[in-house]
């Protein structure tokens, strides 16, 4: 996770009570998600990602499926761990994974996935940029500008380009609609199919953030 100064800073300065359960919880947590869950789905998803002609259809979309719960296990796993540690030693991080894939909404994902790194591009890119000033064609713009920026952020690979780029897209489409149209509705039932097909198209985008080049992408 990063920590900002303005939350570790006071911290060093209090008494240190050290949180054991907790910490020790948090850590336990963490190694399950990332040896158990990420590190054991990377069987089958390495092969699917490294030869994609090799496998039919149905394979290439389980191993999307597996990738998302894979990717999520790895990072969370990791930040748990990161956590728990910091409570064993009386430290406070936060939290980085708030149930990002029962999002409702593309903005909604975004404000549970790693939520350390998402809120400081937020607030040192999309803000200092402009945010939601001056327009929504700027407003827009700078939600491109900001996704493109996390996207380089994981790598120079092109297809991390254009992952950020979707997802940019994906966030201004809809908040675009929802000036317009208010879909908003309490029935669980259409709630569960929202957040099914949400995840469904996170799942697709992952694709071009797993795959090692844009003619693999594309023939997943």
């Amino acid at each position: 996770p990063i920590v900002r100064a303005k939350k570790l800073l006071p911290q060093l300065k209090k008494n240190i009570s050290p949180k054991i359960i907790d910490g020790l919880l948090l850590v336990f947590w963490g190694f399950f998600l990332k040896l158990c869950l990420a590190d054991t789905l990377s069987i089958f998803v390495d092969p699917c990602f490294d030869n994609p002609k090799n496998f039919g259809s149905l394979s290439l979309f389980i191993g999307s499926i597996f990738f998302s719960f894979q990717i999520y296990g790895d990072f969370a796993g990791y930040s748990l761990i990161a956590i728990g540690l910091g409570k064993l030693m009386g430290f406070d991080f936060g939290i980085n994974f708030n149930s990002p894939y029962f999002a409702n909404s593309f903005r909604n994902f975004w404000q549970r996935w790693h939520i350390s790194l998402s809120t400081w591009f937020r607030d040192y890119v999309y803000i200092k940029l402009g945010g939601n000033k001056k327009g929504l064609v700027n407003r827009f713009k700078n939600v491109l500008i900001t996704m493109l920026l996390a996207g380089l952020w994981h790598g120079a690979n092109f297809t991390f380009l254009i992952w950020g780029f979707i997802h940019a897209m994906l966030i201004i489409i809809q908040n675009f609609f929802s000036t317009f149209i208010n879909l908003k509705t309490n029935i669980f039932f259409f709630k569960l199919i929202k957040i099914i097909f949400l995840f469904l198209i996170i799942t697709l985008i992952w694709i071009f953030f797993r795959s090692d080049n844009l003619t693999s992408a594309i023939f997943f």
